[in-house]
């Protein structure tokens, strides 16, 4: 009876040890997870109160309608100037698109070179500009991509993160339960 004593007090005690090990790498996860939260919404704040969100990020709903349509074209279309348009209106509309393009881009985006010369090629020439253009397209596809990859890789990471804790709470309580039974069992 003493061997079989000596064997629950051991048990309970390696159970204590893992508990408290499963619960200091669960506390570390919602932490990690919280803060990556608070991080996220913080940088995303402070981004959108400077304009400076990158292609595809800005909430366009928050956008005049001209200003909206714009975007698209920037973003996922193709910007253009009617030809049924005066020269000062053309011009305007070119002004508004480089000023725009310019304001949500900096100097190290990778698209801000091929879509500054498209820019300026429709300043200078409404219809000579398919070169350009399809510089500044393929970019912004590629820089598109790399979005929807980054956020596809951390939601994977997210998800086994998430898996991980998951299956050390389920762990937790088969320790919590068998603690309770063997402690049960001891009083007895």
């Amino acid at each position: 009876m003493s061997n079989d004593n000596t064997a629950r007090e051991k048990f309970a005690a390696y159970a204590k040890a893992e508990l408290a090990g499963i619960e200091t790498a669960l506390k570390e996860w919602f932490i990690t997870r919280r803060f990556r939260l608070e991080r996220a919404l913080a940088i995303k704040q402070k981004l959108d109160e400077n304009n400076f969100t990158g292609l595809s990020m800005t909430n366009i709903a928050s956008l005049p309608p001209r200003e909206a349509s714009m975007w698209r074209d920037l973003v996922i279309g193709k910007p253009s100037v009617e030809s049924s348009l005066s020269e000062d209106t053309k011009t305007r509309k070119i002004e508004l698109y480089m000023d725009m393009f310019d304001k949500a881009t900096d100097a190290e985006n990778p698209c801000r070179p091929s879509g500054m010369t498209f820019l300026r090629c429709l300043e200078k020439s409404t219809g000579e500009c398919a070169e350009s253009f399809t510089a500044f397209d393929a970019c912004r596809a590629d820089l598109l991509k790399q979005q929807r990859d980054a956020i596809d890789s951390r939601l994977v990471q997210q998800d086994v993160e998430d898996k991980r804790a998951k299956s050390l709470f389920e762990r937790r309580q088969v320790l919590l339960d068998t603690l309770s039974a063997v402690s049960n069992e001891t009083k007895q």
